[in-house]
């Protein structure tokens, strides 16, 4: 870590120095070891964005431990779930959360930082796993993608040969630290001496704006939503946030106009598109001078990434043939925590594939993509049905799992509609029982109850009478989805 790193408040204050910030990870790293976590082991958070989250997954590294981060809008049957799942030893929430939470090692804030204790000694090892990483599947349960500290490094040096970050930096940390892309933001900082700024308690696009001149922010990466939220805000109030010398975007597609309004908004800053998933991050970039050429484009492959575009039968897509893009070597992560079923179907060469891909680590991205004639890379769909919606991917089976969990509803079909803002937001369909408008009514209070605020339906219909079946007795969700649609777009 550099001796000019230092962490700063949203309205631009310094918290830490580089000396306090030692200090204060040494003691939650004594504080660790006091409660018998050794290195391997599991330390899971759920704690709200801020220093208390990041110094703890820097402790958790130091130890030599893996992290598991819980984002805040995680339900509580959820967050149960993920506990059995990961396994901590040591789970830490905020202060007062203990009673929300059910069985598992739970401790409070408080009872972990008021520890003190001489700097401790970096125990990890640059192959060991360093974190978990939870993004939900197809099947509705969610995958703990097994990142190691070297995945990590790799992808800090990919970064860096295109950003290339110095200690005049301040870079605002608006990815959380259950993603590899929040985590990667905090090692950029500390091994660039730069200084990392705090998000604001509310990312509205109002506070953002006020933070990024208060706090003098340089580099902002976000995922569409808030890049939606953000231009639109500025440029209807004619500002500009002159400050930035880069941003750069991932986690989906941005629409046009957005896109366009970059330069108008950002007017110094160097616009960087990438593409990358948690299981294999930060792999391709658009250079910022193809910016206006490419808009859209997710540019080529990061030096040190191999890239296929893959037929059904293992052999290369041609020139602007859509395929399933599969990436290769060292930026692929170690598979799926306790799913070795599922790690075998995703980061095994497929049989009849060996011939082209050989037996380098891979990951089949289920994405359709494109490369053109110059080499660019250009993303077509999905190849499953996951619904993508703001920055996160959900399954429409764990919501209709939900939704047949609840007395009285006997089916359920939940599909996604394209969204400017959200990517897609998503839509349900329930056929109920007698006393259909009392069922009803009992939905929404249900879901806020056992689904995160991403997973709840934008719009929940009512089916008139029974669901239709198709030749086969199964529900005909071709012709429920094609209803849904219809009725959205009479509502709009």
């Amino acid at each position: 870590m550099s001796d000019t790193f230092h962490v700063i408040s949203p309205a631009g204050g310094h918290l830490f120095t580089t000396e306090e910030w030692r200090d204060r990870v040494s003691a939650l790293t004594q504080a660790l070891r006091e409660r018998n976590v050794v290195p391997g082991e599991h330390v899971l958070a759920w704690l709200p964005r801020g220093w208390e989250e990041a110094a703890l997954c820097q402790a958790v590294h130091e130890l030599g431990a893996v992290w598991v981060s819980v984002p805040r809008h995680t339900a509580p049957d959820q967050i149960e779930g993920l506990v059995r799942d990961a396994g901590p030893v040591l789970a830490v929430c905020r202060n007062g959360d203990r009673k929300r939470l059910g069985d598992g090692p739970w401790i409070e804030w408080p009872a972990l930082a008021s520890a003190h204790a001489p700097k401790a000694t970096d125990h990890h090892s640059p192959n060991g796993l360093a974190a978990l990483c939870y993004t939900s599947g197809s099947t509705g349960r969610p995958k703990g993608v097994m990142v190691t500290h070297e995945n990590l490094a790799g992808a800090v040096g990919r970064i860096e040969s295109y950003l290339r970050h110095t200690s005049h930096d301040r870079l605002l940390s608006l990815m959380p630290l259950n993603s590899p892309w929040g985590l990667l933001q905090w090692q950029m900082a500390r091994r660039a001496g730069a200084g990392i700024v705090l998000p604001p308690a509310i990312a509205m696009a109002s506070e953002l704006s006020k933070t990024i001149h208060a706090a003098g922010v340089t580099g902002l990466a976000a995922l569409p939503p808030t890049w939606i939220a953000l231009v639109d805000y500025l440029d209807s109030r004619r500002e500009t946030l002159p400050g930035l010398r880069y941003v750069t975007t991932s986690g989906g597609a941005l629409p046009r106009r957005i896109l366009d309004l970059f330069p108008k908004v950002f007017p110094n800053a160097e616009v960087w598109m990438t593409y990358g998933l948690t299981e294999a991050f930060r792999t391709t970039v658009l250079p910022a001078g193809e910016f206006e050429r490419l808009k859209g484009s997710l540019g080529k492959p990061c030096p040190g990434v191999r890239i296929e575009i893959l037929r059904a039968d293992g052999t290369p897509a041609g020139t602007d043939e859509p395929g399933e893009l599969v990436h290769l070597g060292d930026c692929v992560t170690q598979g799926y925590w306790r799913q070795p079923e599922l790690t075998r179907e995703v980061f095994n060469v497929r049989p009849g594939h060996e011939a082209f891909l050989g037996n380098s680590p891979v990951h089949y991205s289920g994405d359709r993509v494109r490369r053109d004639a110059e080499g660019y890379l250009w993303f077509e769909g999905r190849e499953d049905e996951l619904i993508k919606t703001g920055g996160y991917r959900t399954s429409a089976t764990l919501i209709e799992d939900a939704l047949h969990g609840i007395s009285g509803v006997v089916h359920a079909v939940v599909g996604g509609v394209p969204d400017e803002v959200l990517g897609q937001r998503i839509i349900a369909a329930v056929e109920t029982e007698s006393a259909r408008h009392e069922i009803f009514s009992l939905i929404r209070p249900t879901l806020r109850r056992t689904l995160s605020s991403h997973q709840q339906p934008h719009a929940i219909h009512l089916w008139p009478g029974k669901m239709p079946l198709n030749t086969n007795g199964k529900l005909d969700r071709t012709q429920i989805l094609r209803w849904l649609l219809e009725v959205e777009a009479r509502s709009e």
